[in-house]
């Protein structure tokens, strides 16, 4: 599928998926591309963009979204490990919460 198929079924900007492809969070290879140098993205990186949009929903930064997919790439990404994630993420806005209440 093309860039504009991406953006209607995720609803990331063309410029968002370009970006997540400059910063190495999804993929082309080389044979991904057409003849006339159009990238052909695969269901596989469509899949990866909507788990970067969710973990983006979360409120988690773009550095923390990586250390997400780095656990989903090497099979680590249990129940526990990101759980921990996630509550280590709560116990940091709840300490800005405190700060900012302060």
């Amino acid at each position: 599928m093309l860039i504009g198929e991406l953006v209607k079924l995720t609803s990331l900007s063309k410029d968002t998926i370009r970006f997540y492809e400059k910063e190495g969070l999804i993929f082309l290879e080389k044979k991904e591309r057409r003849t006339n140098n159009y990238k052909e993205y695969s269901e596989k990186i469509l899949q990866r963009l909507l788990i970067i949009k969710r973990i983006k929903s979360f409120g988690f930064t773009l550095a923390e979204t990586r250390e997400f997919l780095t656990l989903i790439d090497l099979n680590s990404a249990s129940c526990n490990s990101v759980s921990n994630k996630m509550l280590e993420k709560v116990s940091i806005i709840e300490s800005k919460i405190n700060e900012l209440q302060e």
